[in-house]
């Protein structure tokens, strides 16, 4: 640890209240970009003939009344792309092996393979719900800090206007009399 002037410590003790000032202003552009991104993102999906058609349909009217549902349909889609790819390109495989002879063995391969396929859908499934879930509080959680922080800091710039007022008025007061 090092001896330092009294003075350089007030000037460190300075400037970390003015880092903060920046980066809060740094942060709320950032966000700010962030959210016309996905705005401009949102308005291109939006636009695209294909997902029209979908949002027009009855099942894609259910899905947009019913967000929440949306989502969980969404990450098991994903989720369960690949275990189904694989499982197709097994039941192939299965088919060429039967070709040659193996009439038997396939019929017991698909029947384990089915069962392993269901066996790893199910629990994407429950995975996707609990992965939906923990997003959906993170969201809310989210919303309400920032939803916080704009609160505090529009009371702390009230708060910075009405000092600043009393001392304006008080000066003009006095040059009055």
């Amino acid at each position: 640890m090092s001896m330092r002037a009294p003075a350089e410590r007030l000037s460190q003790t300075e400037q970390p209240s003015a880092m903060r000032e920046s980066e809060g202003t740094s942060m709320s552009s950032e966000m700010q970009q962030l959210q016309n991104r996905f705005t401009s993102l949102l308005n291109n999906l939006k636009r695209n003939s294909k997902i029209v058609e979908l949002m027009k349909s009855p099942l894609g009217q259910y899905l947009d009344s019913h967000p929440f549902l949306a989502l969980v349909l969404l990450v098991f889609i994903v989720m369960a792309t690949l275990p189904t790819a694989l499982f197709l390109s097994f039941a192939v495989i299965s088919f060429v092996v039967t070709s040659v002879g193996f009439i038997l063995l396939e019929g017991f391969f698909l029947f384990i393979g089915v069962l392993v396929l269901l066996c790893v859908l199910c629990s994407l499934s429950i995975i996707a719900f609990s992965v939906t879930a923990i997003l959906s509080a993170f969201y809310v959680l989210t919303s309400n800090v920032v939803n916080q922080y704009q609160i505090q800091r529009s009371r702390r710039m009230k708060q910075d206007t009405s000092e600043k007022s009393p001392t304006s008025e008080q000066q003009t007061e006095q040059k009055s009399d």
